[in-house]
């Protein structure tokens, strides 16, 4: 059943209101007042927006609710595993989101967010118990690409080492005045946008700028809009708007990424995204794998396989020419941006040369690319122990990505490979 308040006859709702009572639950406001949740996932820097996004919706004469939720990078920095595992953190926000949609009667949720991680976690606790929700960005770095085609050219020129890449990319961010960023945050941002998912403009908002207050304002009088006339993610994201919302995305510069990260809030509202939209690959690698590539890359390769489990190990092989051709194969990067790799590979003019495939994620760019492996280098399986040196076929055109190492051999290199399935938190 749908949490608005309004879904409820008066009688019900009395008697929800009455056991909460009981149970030591106060609900501000009247009975008939609609109430806006508002969650700050951030904590650091918030206060003034959790202000002003208090004060669009006291503007609007409703009440707001002010709660708190963990920074998924506070977890991080706990246990740095569960990076590897955010489809499990990314649950475990929903549970508690629905949890507070329920129990306080939210008409409307409007959550402070800087990473897609927490991003999603609220969209789909609020879509299970189908009360609208709202985002409020922060931390957004619409400059970070640029950023790293810079990087990746500084190191193919080899101006700097790899391993002054991450203290080259938070300097160069810095100097533009934003907090550094990944392009899958961007992307999640781009594609919420195009849904209607948080007010136009969020995916070029930057972070540390007025705007970005007058923006919260604008956002908390929107949220009271949408609890007035119960828009949820259900109601804008159709079957008739799903196509029209991804060309949009793409426009603004999204890719395969983004809408990747969605295909389970897609699930949810019994949507699925439009077969043949993206081009996905099959083989005795991987049981799903996408092309993220341009379309002026390479559609088809077959070379030797050059295996890395860190970027800073695969840039430094790169960029001391130990690699003329052949395919790159980064695993264990599950939630891991590899752009940098392609977009080094572009910079030292090797895209028709060299290939990338990797379990993590990437921009899109003019580097045959597949990303988004399954099953991933972490489950101990074909993917996970290809060797450097063997021969990998990638063909987008008959949809194939595959090797010559026969089942029987991947299946003794499983039993020797000491990189088992990673830990599970939560």
């Amino acid at each position: 059943m749908g949490m608005n308040l309004r879904s409820y006859d008066k009688s019900t709702k009395l008697l929800k209101l009455a056991d909460l009572a009981a149970s030591g639950v106060t609900i501000q406001g009247e009975n008939n007042v609609l109430v806006i949740g508002i969650i700050d996932c951030v904590q650091n820097g918030t206060r003034k927006i959790m202000e002003n996004l208090a004060f669009g919706v006291r503007k609007e004469n409703a009440v707001p609710l002010t709660f708190n939720l963990e920074n998924f990078d506070y977890v991080k920095r706990l246990t740095p595993a569960t990076a590897k595992y955010t489809r499990n953190y990314t649950d475990f926000v929903a549970k508690s989101v629905e949890a507070l949609a329920r129990t306080n009667l939210l008409d409307c949720v409007v959550a402070v967010i800087d990473n897609s991680v927490m991003g999603l976690g609220i969209l789909e606790g609020c879509t299970r118990c189908n009360c609208p929700v709202l985002l409020m960005p922060v931390g957004i770095n619409p400059t970070y690409d640029e950023t790293m085609l810079m990087a990746a050219g500084k190191v193919a020129t080899r101006e700097i080492k790899a391993t002054d890449l991450d203290h080259l990319i938070t300097t160069a961010a810095r100097q533009v005045g934003t907090a550094p960023s990944d392009t899958l945050t961007l992307s999640f941002w781009q594609l919420a946008e195009a849904f209607g998912l948080t007010l136009p403009g969020a995916s070029k908002l930057v972070v540390n700028q007025g705007a970005t207050l007058d923006f919260a304002v604008a956002t908390g009088v929107a949220a009271k809009e949408r609890a007035d006339d119960i828009i949820t993610t259900k109601r804008l994201i159709s079957k008739r708007t799903l196509t029209e919302n991804l060309a949009q995305y793409q426009a603004n510069g999204g890719n395969i990424t983004g809408v990747l990260q969605f295909s389970q809030l897609l699930t949810m509202i019994d949507l699925k995204i439009p077969a043949g939209l993206f081009p996905s690959l099959k083989g005795n690698l991987a049981n799903e794998a996408y092309v993220v590539s341009a379309d002026t890359a390479p559609l088809t390769t077959t070379g030797q396989a050059w295996v890395y489990r860190s970027l800073t190990d695969a840039l430094m092989a790169l960029t001391s020419n130990a690699i003329d051709n052949g395919v790159i194969v980064l695993q264990n990067c599950l939630h891991c941006d590899v752009s940098i790799i392609a977009k080094t590979i572009m910079a030292m003019n090797k895209a028709s040369d060299i290939a990338l495939i990797t379990d993590g994620y990437c921009a899109t760019t003019p580097v045959l690319t597949v990303a988004n492996i399954t099953p991933h280098g972490f489950d101990n399986q074909d993917f996970a122990n290809v060797q450097m040196g063997d021969t990998l076929e990638i063909d987008v055109t008959k949809g194939r990505l595959s090797t010559n190492v026969s089942a029987k051999d991947m299946k003794l290199r499983a039993k020797r490979n000491i990189v088992k399935k990673y830990e599970i938190y939560f």
